[in-house]
């Protein structure tokens, strides 16, 4: 048929040879994949540790479940094959990964879905190109429908994956190997029966009542933005030492981002054109704060309460290791780097002269501010990447 000449047995000195197939790894860049997929540290809870998943010899992956695979396809193949393959060969791959990634979000964009409908063709055609014919079964085929079905559905509850891991569940309850079904059947019962009788016990806990494990606690309402701030410590206490200077720093950080207290540093920059802001509005902030707190019937007592506490300053600080903010684990760089997992990253939009500037730096130090009245504020210390490239 004169398919792929280039995949055909070499005969040399009466053996055959199969040739290097531009789609696969040489064993050197296999053994470089399998160790950048032992050295990847993923977040706590985002997925299973990778590198027990790698033989010792870095010569294979094993033992992946369907949650690992598509971490490995959305995540980390686009960046492991960019070393080892040609560029349109891993090109095509990255595309593939990418239209996957698209389908499988949370939250879906009509226009995204009909563009990747066109994308798709064209990926089916470079891989139709590059690998052999026996690699197009049907489901690779069936990639085509699947921007057409998350138009019509939406994400919604349509993977199989769900119901594999109940059938494992199921499976599970088997303890007689003679009698599969009635063993697993004589489970499902006993647990249907547990599950009822749990709704009724009061003070235990359950899995309807149990909390995840990055569970925090919840945001209080409160009319202050920066003292709605909350997170859950799960590292031991420590009070670090902080120098004249530092207080002073973070005091103003405080005040500089809390919208509520603008039009105070408007009135200061009118009384005071050549007064600095950063190190004499706390001063001239507490004295203004403790006469209007005295004088003001228009304002809440909870929101003069919480100025005149903001504007007293905080009494103490703490220090922490990690904590849980918004059901998002965080750790200290310093502890992160012996963890197999890696909660130290942070990311954070601001304005650097164009807008959503993004920001990409590391966890230093987590502090949090007591104030007057419980309230409290929690700051993180990074350390910031330079990513402009100036």
């Amino acid at each position: 048929m004169n398919i792929r000449p280039h995949l055909w047995l070499i005969k040399k000195n009466n053996r055959f040879f199969q040739p290097h197939a531009r789609y696969s790894f040489k064993p050197v860049d296999r053994e470089h994949f399998c160790q950048f997929i032992r050295e990847v540290r993923l977040p706590d809870g985002f997925g299973s540790n990778f590198k027990k998943k790698v033989l010792s010899s870095n010569s294979n992956i094993i033992g992946l479940k369907s949650h690992d695979y598509h971490i490995l396809m959305h995540r980390l193949l686009p960046i492991g094959v960019q070393a080892g393959l040609p560029k349109d060969v891993s090109s095509t791959i990255i595309d593939l990964c990418t239209l996957f990634k698209k389908i499988c979000a949370r939250s879906l964009c009509v226009e995204d879905m009909r563009n990747a409908q066109k994308e798709v063709v064209k990926i089916l055609c470079n891989l139709e190109l590059i690998f052999p014919p026996a690699f197009f079964d049907v489901m690779v085929h069936l990639v085509m429908h699947l921007p057409e079905e998350a138009i019509l559905v939406g994400p919604v509850h349509r993977w199989m994956y769900p119901f594999e891991r109940y059938m494992k569940k199921l499976k599970s309850y088997m303890r007689n190997m003679a009698k599969p079904k009635g063993s697993i059947a004589e489970g499902y019962v006993a647990d249907e029966a547990l599950t009822f009788c749990s709704m009724y016990l009061e003070g235990m806990q359950t899995k309807f009542n149990r909390p995840d494990r990055n569970a925090d606690d919840g945001i209080p309402k409160r009319q202050l933005h920066v003292f709605s701030s909350q997170c859950r410590p799960i590292s031991k206490t420590t009070v670090p030492r902080l120098c004249e200077k530092a207080k002073k720093s973070l005091e103003w950080f405080v005040l500089d981002n809390c919208d509520e207290i603008k039009d105070y540093k408007s009135k200061f920059e009118f009384d005071f054109p050549v007064g600095d802001l950063k190190t004499q509005f706390s001063t001239w902030f507490k004295y203004n704060a403790n006469i209007s707190s005295s004088s003001s019937s228009s304002m809440s007592s909870e929101l003069t309460n919480k100025l005149t506490a903001m504007a007293h300053g905080f009494l103490n600080a703490y220090s922490y290791n990690a904590c849980i903010v918004n059901g998002v684990r965080f750790v200290v760089h310093s502890c992160d780097v012996q963890r197999a997992t890696q909660n130290s990253g942070v990311f954070s939009i601001g304005e650097d002269g164009i807008p959503f500037y993004p920001f990409y730096g590391q966890l230093e130090e987590i502090i949090e501010l007591n104030y007057l009245d419980g309230y409290s504020v929690v700051l993180f210390r990074c350390k910031w990447f330079k990513t402009s490239g100036k």
